[in-house]
């Protein structure tokens, strides 16, 4: 038979018990950067899919002032949204500098987390 080794049993998730405050910072700053990736990523799709239905919107209104001001609606919106979102993400940046943390650089911390 042979004998099987795992290792030490940890906590799950990004905190581990007697750990230095360093890797606990280390597992927040990947939180808030993989949500920010996530954010981003949806609101861009999200950003698309309600910009071209407004387009669509526009194209099959046939005329009618009151479906193309709709569609006009929706596609500005839709820019106002994604405006919206590049500065939040500025803000974000600005921030992480300030404090030097290096929120929006996942591949990074990938690099650091992970060795091949």
């Amino acid at each position: 038979m042979t004998d099987l080794n795992f290792g030490p049993i940890v906590a799950p998730g990004g905190y581990q018990p007697g750990s230095d405050l360093a890797s606990s910072t280390g597992a927040v700053e990947r939180l808030i950067s993989n949500t920010l990736i996530v954010l981003t990523a949806v609101s861009g799709i999200a950003f698309i899919l309600y910009f071209v239905l407004g387009g669509l919107s526009w194209i099959t209104a046939g005329g009618d002032k009151g479906k193309v001001d709709k569609a006009k609606s929706m596609m500005t919106n839709g820019a106002i949204g994604l405006i919206i979102i590049v500065v939040s993400y500025a803000i974000v940046w600005i921030v992480g500098t300030a404090l030097g943390v290096d929120i929006l650089e996942p591949g990074k911390l990938i690099q650091e987390t992970i060795t091949f």
